[in-house]
């Protein structure tokens, strides 16, 4: 192993090594969110740097909030936001450094861009004041740190890394720390005690985190070059050490790093960390380099998240034989981010960035063939110059099964005429009648031309109707089976669903489109996809509520008979384009909640896209429901409105 550490030969000094080393037991929020041990944990790192590792006492910003009965350094300032943005933000960055070590023990949270959330010890319910460490990353790998200091950063984080809407008690604020121009030559080593979606052990017999006490074992002894420049190899033994525990059944989480992440958050790096461009440990899969990420950056500029986006998100960890993240969620809005976040996730079972089978499936997917064309260009480019493996063909779209389209366009008095087409691929008109029919005539002539339909049997049934008839039980008509007088429920037989376009017009429309175009985007299972609505929420505001971001796209009508009206209307108001509702008098007068009904459990995600064939069993297992699915590409080609 050589001794130097830096582009210029400097070894690794350590009094040009500073250090913040923060421990958070007990937050201002209360009671609930006592962590015994934290700051004993940070005192524990703090004595590997100050004694074996060499850094002066007065280079190390040490920030304690214990427990009452924890008291151990009456001297250390408490971890406040003021104290920690002091000595991270103005403080530290005017010293004369080379390293900066950033260690955190304390509760930690994830936002919508994963980033690191981590509370201080005066945050409140209220206001959950935090550092939000992904950003604080970016604006110490940014100019913002002047004159060549800090060419090296390593961050520690002994925390939880869960989704913070899972603490729905908590209001936590955006923070963002405007980072400034990044410098390339500025690497940083992110070392977390958890992956994603994981919770961090503390073991109450020590009185200590899991991840510090077995990190410490491993830099035990260590100096600080040793350290510093086989950081690769100690984070692959702590692993190591975690995979034993969780096959014994004494640990749960998986510790997690990442090198080099620039200031937009990728991992450019791979397992080099030292300058000398060795790797230090097991080489893992190829990461993109440079020339890479600048042509993506031309094919990607102002190009918006396609159909599919997210399909081909998990397609590319389901090709590699990753294990992808626990939540059905993009990991950003922009598809450079969401590159980036694949390259920074590589593992060793498959040598192959998981960015080129990403953006493999969007170019198989995309009906701009030139883009496509560019696409599949970089892949293979890309691919042949970092030795990579041979990218697998995408799976082709999951074929869309016939529809028949029944649009009823009021008359006079009850009557209605009707109009039917099948979509198959595209809209073909396969009836129309002059006369128009009453509800019983339309039974009818629906139950004989469903007979006829032998050739291509529609899979699916979709009544185009003017709101008013939003509340009849189409599902429930009985129609012919062809075997003497019997009939069937036309729900038990054929996936049924209700549309009412008509209401999509004025500022209805464009949330509507919106919706529908996100939910294609992002899939059926995300966590936002579905919003469930009780009496208590039906209010006069509720539509304005419901279109102010593009998820939800399914409102599950958990409201009594009398309140299902205004519940509709919101739905329609609100851009809404799918809403499941409950039938007045049920056959068997069944009970429970509509997800019950729908044979899906409480605690698992509802796939939207699976709702029209899970409507079909409830009314075969005599629970009818009823099921608005709107599809803004899927109305046949008419002039007449439904409301003339």
């Amino acid at each position: 192993m050589t001794s130097d550490c830096t582009a210029t030969g400097t070894p690794i000094a350590p009094e040009r090594t500073f250090a913040l080393v923060v421990g958070v037991e007990q937050y201002d929020i209360g009671a609930s969110m006592s962590l015994s041990g934290a700051a004993r944990d940070a005192l524990r790192f703090a004595a590997w740097l100050t004694d074996t590792a060499g850094v002066p006492r007065s280079n190390v910003r040490m920030l304690l909030s214990p427990l009452d009965r924890n008291r151990i350094d009456p001297e250390a300032k408490p971890a406040t936001r003021e104290n920690v943005e002091a000595a991270l933000f103005k403080d530290l960055p005017d010293q004369n450094g080379d390293l900066l070590w950033i260690y955190w023990a304390g509760h930690g949270f994830l936002d919508d861009y994963n980033q690191l959330l981590l509370p201080y010890a005066d945050a409140t319910n209220r206001h959950t004041t935090h550092l939000n460490l992904t950003s604080a990353l970016r604006w110490w790998k940014s100019d913002k740190v002047s004159g060549g200091r800090f060419r090296r950063l390593v961050a520690i984080g002994d925390s939880c890394r869960i989704d913070k809407r899972r603490a729905k008690d908590l209001g936590f604020v955006t923070v963002d720390y405007q980072a400034g121009t990044p410098v390339p030559e500025r690497l940083q080593f992110t070392l977390y005690a958890t992956r994603p979606g994981e919770t961090a052990k503390n073991q109450a017999e020590r009185d200590a985190g899991q991840f510090t006490h077995t990190l410490l074992g491993h830099l035990d002894g260590m100096p600080l070059e040793y350290a510093v420049r086989g950081l690769v190899g100690v984070a692959q033994a702590v692993q190591a050490d975690f995979t034993l525990m969780k096959k014994k059944g004494t640990a749960w989480q998986e510790p997690q790093f990442e090198i080099g992440r620039d200031w937009n958050g990728s991992s450019l790096f791979g397992d080099h960390w030292t300058d000398d461009g060795t790797a230090s440990g097991p080489a893992g899969a190829p990461v993109l380099d440079q020339l890479a990420w600048s042509e993506l950056g031309e094919l990607l500029k102002d190009c918006p998240l396609p159909p599919y986006t997210f399909e081909a998100y998990r397609w590319a960890f389901e090709v590699t034989g990753c294990v992808p993240p626990d939540e059905h969620r993009l990991p950003s809005q922009h598809l450079t981010e969401i590159v980036r976040d694949l390259d920074s996730r590589q593992g060793t079972s498959h040598p192959l960035p998981l960015a080129l089978p990403f953006i493999r499936h969007l170019a198989s997917r995309s009906s701009r063939s030139e883009w496509a064309a560019q696409a599949e260009s970089w892949v293979e480019r890309t691919r042949e110059r970092l030795g990579a493996a041979p990218v697998a063909v995408p799976p082709g779209r999951t074929p869309e099964r016939p529809a028949l389209h029944i649009r009823l366009a009021p008359e006079t008095g009850d009557a209605f005429r009707v109009g039917l087409w099948l979509f198959d691929g595209d809209f073909r008109k396969v009836g129309d009648w002059e006369r128009p029919m009453d509800l019983d005539a339309v039974r009818v002539t629906l139950g004989t031309h469903l007979l006829a339909a032998t050739a291509r049997p529609p899979a699916r049934i979709e009544f185009h109707v003017p709101y008013d008839l939003l509340h009849e039980p189409f599902e429930t008509w009985r129609i012919p089976t062809g075997r003497g007088d019997r009939t069937a429920a036309l729900g038990s037989r054929y996936e049924v669903v209700l549309r009412c376009p008509e209401e999509r017009q004025g500022l209805a429309e464009a949330p509507w489109r919106n919706k529908w175009r996100w939910y294609e985007t992002h899939g059926g299972l995300h966590p936002d996809a579905v919003r469930q609505i009780g009496d208590h929420e039906v209010c006069e505001n509720l539509a304005d509520e419901l279109q102010l971001t593009e998820p939800p796209v399914c409102v599950l009508a958990e409201v009594t008979e009398s309140r299902v009206t205004e519940t509709l209307d919101a739905v329609l108001d609100g851009g809404i384009p799918i809403a499941v509702w409950r039938r007045p008098a049920a056959e068997d007068g069944a009970t429970g909640s509509i997800r019950a009904l729908l044979g899906a459990e409480p605690s698992a995600a509802l796939d939207v896209q699976t709702l029209p064939a899970r409507l079909r069993r409830a009314c075969s297992a005599r629970h009818p429901l009823a099921l608005l699915w709107d599809h803004p590409g899927r109305i046949p080609p008419v002039r007449r409105s439904l409301s003339t």
